[in-house]
């Protein structure tokens, strides 16, 4: 076969490949090809006419971008500078939005180190308790909880088939919390916690567990309760050997101090829990 046969076949395929390409679809070279801050343009017109976004890629200069899972509606698209990073600037995006057609996508902007990675949706974060009660997905004030304070873990308390409390804890620096109360799945009242707002912090609360134990006894789990909507407990797990104690120690407010609660329901905590609160030290045997 002759090389102009060949020549003439490869235009062929070409041409055919070219045409084949609806007119208004965006060709996204691989990591690392072509102008990224252009391409960025065109798949996600709406970062073209976002002051934010212009500003921080005129400043960097270079960049290159990706996306990532925010949940089921939304992206992350992350634009990070090409050269010396520091910062890198992420942004949440509506994945549907017809933003070749004007709507509007973009919704919170952060900007943050290079080496620091966003939290997950709250969805994302703890699936199980999201999907058994939806109604958490539509709460602002749990979704900002989980996704900007990066609780660490929950814990779920049921005291009737149609009333539940979720506590999403983060207990890996100061001690924070969020008590979700729930009546036949829809949320009732939302109340915050830190232990920066409380006469008694965590560690002090420990060590008062600890004094009454024997010298192997170790803290197991640590949630803080609330009781008539002003009234605050440490429960502390403690381990000693074969046996396991619970224990509450009061910590009420400090002065000048209040709890920041929403949509006031059937109360701050269940009925069910609201015994033993006239002693320094409430024991459970288990």
């Amino acid at each position: 076969m002759s090389k102009s046969v060949v020549l003439l076949m490869l235009g062929l395929i070409l041409a055919v490949l070219v045409c084949s390409i609806p007119a208004d679809a965006v060709v996204t070279p691989l990591p690392g090809q072509g102008n990224q801050t252009g391409i960025l343009f065109g798949v996600h017109p709406n970062a073209k006419t976002n002051e934010t976004i212009t500003a921080f890629i005129a400043e960097h200069g270079e960049i290159w971008w990706h996306e990532n899972t925010y949940n089921h509606t939304h992206e992350y698209v992350y634009i990070v500078p090409a050269n010396a990073c520091e910062e890198q600037l992420v942004y949440l995006n509506k994945i549907r939005a017809d933003e070749h057609g004007g709507e509007q996508s973009i919704g919170q902007i952060w900007i943050i180190g290079c080496d620091e990675a966003l939290p997950l949706a709250a969805e994302l974060t703890f699936p199980k308790i999201f999907a058994k009660y939806p109604a958490l997905s539509n709460d602002g004030g749990v979704r900002s909880y989980v996704e900007n304070q990066s609780p660490n873990r929950y814990e779920e308390i049921t005291s009737k088939p149609s009333r539940a409390q979720v506590y999403f804890i983060n207990d890996t620096g100061v001690f924070t919390e969020y008590i979700v109360d729930l009546s036949g799945g829809e949320i009732v009242s939302t109340t915050y916690i830190s232990e920066e707002n409380l006469t008694v912090g965590r560690a002090e609360a420990e060590a008062q567990v600890l004094s009454g134990q024997s010298p192997g006894a170790c803290v197991e789990n640590v949630v803080l309760k609330v009781y008539d909507s002003d009234r605050i407990v440490w429960e502390i797990t403690v381990r000693a050997g074969r046996e396991t104690d619970v224990v509450q120690i009061p910590s009420d407010l400090a002065p000048g101090q209040s709890l920041r609660t929403t949509t006031p329901g059937f109360g701050t905590i269940l009925a069910a829990f609201g015994v033993g609160m006239s002693f320094v030290l409430y024991r459970k045997r288990r």
